[in-house]
């Protein structure tokens, strides 16, 4: 599924955690919701990549980017993060920005270089119709397209300012719906996979 971590350094020894800690602490303050969005997701990142085979290393370097894949949001103004409604169009061009904010903040911590473009680029899309770059396909990190599905899932079966949640068998629909547009189709039926053995029940 290409690009996995080419390191034999410990991914925890290479990146400044102190930094990475200190991001998830101003996000809580700035926005409880999704600071435990963020958790979830790094929890599901560790899931998926060890239900991809990948190693401890690469297995920490997606927990952590679930734990920070977010913390652009710290740059947009809270009415927008907090609004218990539809954005318009200006807000959520505004709430886009959050990618390009994250992967610029990530640049300035120590180690952390290689986690940037995965940043930058967690809400492309596989059909190319994504942001910021419109990139498609494989041309998108491994751990963008990972973290697509992942947050996407946890977006949807958690509550939000703006809508109640739904159940785990309308977001496993929801992620088959979306398998080759907004979806790596690969990485959606490893994750629909994971969630069968990890909730125990078929789907």
């Amino acid at each position: 599924m290409n690009e996995p971590v080419q390191s034999n350094v410990p991914i925890i020894d290479k990146v400044n955690m102190d930094a990475i800690e200190a991001f998830c602490r101003e996000v809580y303050y700035c926005d409880p919701y999704t600071s435990m969005h963020e958790e979830h997701v790094a929890e599901l990142m560790a899931g998926l990549a060890s239900q991809l085979g990948m190693n401890s290393n690469e297995i920490s370097l997606a927990f952590i980017v679930g734990l920070v894949h977010d913390v652009g949001k710290i740059k947009i103004p809270e009415y927008i993060l907090t609004k218990p409604g539809k954005l318009t169009a200006e807000e959520f061009s505004i709430m886009k920005e959050h990618a390009e904010q994250g992967a610029a903040m990530l640049a300035a911590v120590e180690g952390a270089d290689f986690i940037v473009p995965i940043m930058r680029h967690h809400h492309e899309r596989y059909d190319g119709n994504g942001y910021p770059s419109g990139l498609s396909g494989i041309s998108i990190p491994l751990l963008s397209r990972m973290l697509a599905v992942c947050d996407s899932f946890d977006a949807m079966t958690t509550h939000r300012c703006y809508r109640e949640p739904v159940t785990l068998e309308a977001s496993v629909e929801e992620i088959r719906h979306c398998s080759g547009t907004q979806f790596d189709p690969a990485i959606a039926e490893v994750f629909i996979q994971f969630l069968k053995e990890r909730f125990g029940f078929s789907i």
